[in-house]
């Protein structure tokens, strides 16, 4: 009873522990050839083909607090979304994606508010 008891203690603390952000920003500023972005607003992934993760540029127009969303191909189904605080110009962003399953997905860009501002397909092999 009391292994039970401390089994279940253990799996409620595991389950409420924050899951590992998908998105982390590079502190690099130099803007890498492949991802350069000619607009004023924009998104552009490295490679349209990812394994474990993908780098990825975020061009904006002001600074503000932005929404990262990816979804399923097949059904549009929002797999996950994170909120970021991004600056007026080029952000280069880390996308991991090892835990996703391999299939097709979309990656959206869109304001506080969720607007539209930009989306790229991928694939996860």
């Amino acid at each position: 009873m009391k292994k039970g008891l401390l089994l279940l203690v253990f799996l409620i603390i595991v389950g409420c522990a924050k899951d590992e952000d998908f998105i982390q920003i590079d502190p690099v500023q130099e803007v890498p050839e492949s991802l350069e972005i000619f607009d004023l607003i924009g998104i552009k992934l490295e490679s349209a083909i990812v394994h474990d993760r993908v780098a990825m540029n975020v061009k904006l127009e002001t600074s503000g607090y932005y929404r990262v969303k990816i979804r399923h191909g097949l059904n549009n189904e929002l797999i996950s979304q994170e909120r970021i605080e991004a600056k007026e110009g080029d952000n280069i962003l880390k996308v991991y994606v090892s835990s996703l399953d391999k299939s097709g997905y979309l990656i959206q860009l869109t304001d506080d508010d969720h607007n539209l501002l930009g989306a790229e397909s991928f694939v996860v092999q």
